[in-house]
């Protein structure tokens, strides 16, 4: 047998592998507009400070309007995703926890389909903010959380960029939270 004739062999025998490899192996499929929540529908979402606080918390500029005539004193700093304010269909509810003492707030995401509320240690009062993605579909982005134990303060952002400025300040990643519409959806 010459060498042409082995190479033809493993050609033949390479094709046919990836033939039947391919014929075997599941394709990745995009979540398609029937199993992804309405994006016309999404709301922006902001962060605000207290400075009396000195804490962060996202939510919608109508939560922030209304906490103030009440006394409160949020700035709102930035816009910092899109997400829906209300349920909708595959999404999951993201809840805002506070310490007692109302000076940091973390988002969890609930994906109990039971109506589970999610605890963390140290943090009460669960209240839903917004429905978001609990794993990155239809077009989402990770919201990441990093934390700042010094000042002891929560920072939320979709920006892989500024996260890791922060971390190399010396802030801790506190983990990706959810899954949002970026601002330009």
């Amino acid at each position: 047998m010459n060498i042409c004739s082995i190479q033809a062999i493993l050609v033949v025998l390479f094709q046919t592998a990836l033939v039947l490899c391919s014929d075997n192996m599941p394709t990745v499929q995009p979540r398609d507009s029937n199993t992804c929540a309405d994006p016309t529908l999404a709301e922006i979402y902001k962060q605000a400070y207290s400075p009396r606080r000195n804490a962060h918390i996202v939510n919608r500029l109508t939560a922030f309007v209304v906490a103030n005539i009440n006394f409160n004193d949020w700035q709102v700093q930035n816009d910092v995703y899109k997400a829906w304010g209300s349920p909708q269909e595959f999404t999951s509810p993201l809840y805002v926890l506070q310490t007692p003492a109302g000076d940091d707030f973390i988002n969890i995401v609930s994906e109990s389909t039971d109506g589970t509320v999610p605890v963390a240690d140290g943090f009460e009062l669960p209240i839903v903010i917004a429905y978001v993605y609990a794993t990155q579909v239809c077009g989402s982005v990770p919201l990441y959380s990093v934390f700042e134990a010094v000042a002891v303060t929560h920072w939320h952002t979709t920006s892989t960029v500024e996260r890791d400025e922060l971390l190399s300040f010396g802030w801790i990643d506190a983990s990706t939270v959810a899954f949002v519409l970026p601002l330009q959806s």
